[in-house]
């Protein structure tokens, strides 16, 4: 990145859209970051996007662990490369022990395993209560 040249210091950040299919984006990205990488800014970085299905936070969330998610969004980084003079990124993201939860506007609850829920994955034994701010330690097994 030491050689990377912006145009500007206008940064775009990432934007979770929720709006993504089995971390497939959908048309709505090619709008959303067409129009974002067209606005001048000098730097468009591409919303959080899960590198595993269990590292999703929702089941809306983008992703990149799958050739259909490429190509997926190949076509909004095709037109932002070739309109847009912004410089492109992707924030890459796990949600970790904060996983399997409904999107924002639904109030990020649990979803259980038999209703399209996943296991979530996190890098301790530590875990998140459902809306608490506070760890408790859980002993595996």
């Amino acid at each position: 990145m030491r050689s990377l040249e912006l145009p500007n210091r206008i940064v775009v950040s990432p934007m979770g859209q929720y709006s993504a299919s089995e971390g497939s984006v959908s048309e709505w990205h090619l709008m959303h970051l067409g129009s974002l990488a067209v606005s001048g800014a000098g730097l468009l970085i591409i919303e959080a996007s899960a590198v595993s299905p269990n590292g999703r936070l929702s089941p809306n969330d983008s992703g990149i662990w799958s050739d259909a998610n490429a190509a997926a969004l190949e076509p909004a980084v095709k037109f932002a490369r070739k309109f847009g003079g912004a410089k492109l990124g992707i924030q890459l993201w796990h949600a970790g022990r904060k996983g399997s939860v409904t999107v924002a506007w639904e109030g990020q609850k649990p979803i259980a395993l038999d209703k399209g829920g996943w296991s979530p994955e996190g890098a301790s034994a530590w875990s998140l209560p459902p809306h608490s701010a506070t760890l408790q330690y859980r002993p595996p097994g």
